[in-house]
């Protein structure tokens, strides 16, 4: 439902942000993804999404295609901020709240 297709979506964005460098695998069976495939597509089209950010999902037929597919993946996206920032981020709110809760 709309809670995979959102958790979906998080994991291209956390890619574009460089949170993690892997794509996002989608297996479409009898075409069930091909709509939101072409609205990427779209997307792309009318500059909403960069060309090379479209490479992050990364969708076959079959499992074993998929899985191949993955295993080749290699990022050619920018991301949007650097790895390190998150990291900083995350140990910042920890530090705050433990000090707080001393």
């Amino acid at each position: 439902g709309y809670g995979t297709m959102e958790e979906l979506l998080e994991m291209i964005t956390w890619s574009q942000l460089g949170i993690h460098d892997k794509p996002v695998g989608l297996l479409n069976v009898d075409g069930y993804y091909d709509s939101l495939l072409a609205l990427f597509d779209k997307g792309v089209e009318e500059g909403f999404i960069k060309s090379s950010a479209l490479h992050i999902v990364v969708s076959a037929p079959t499992a074993k295609q998929l899985i191949q597919l993955m295993e080749e993946y290699a990022p050619i996206h920018e991301c949007v901020a650097p790895k390190q920032s998150w990291e900083v981020d995350q140990l910042g709110s920890c530090n705050t709240a433990t000090s707080e809760n001393s």
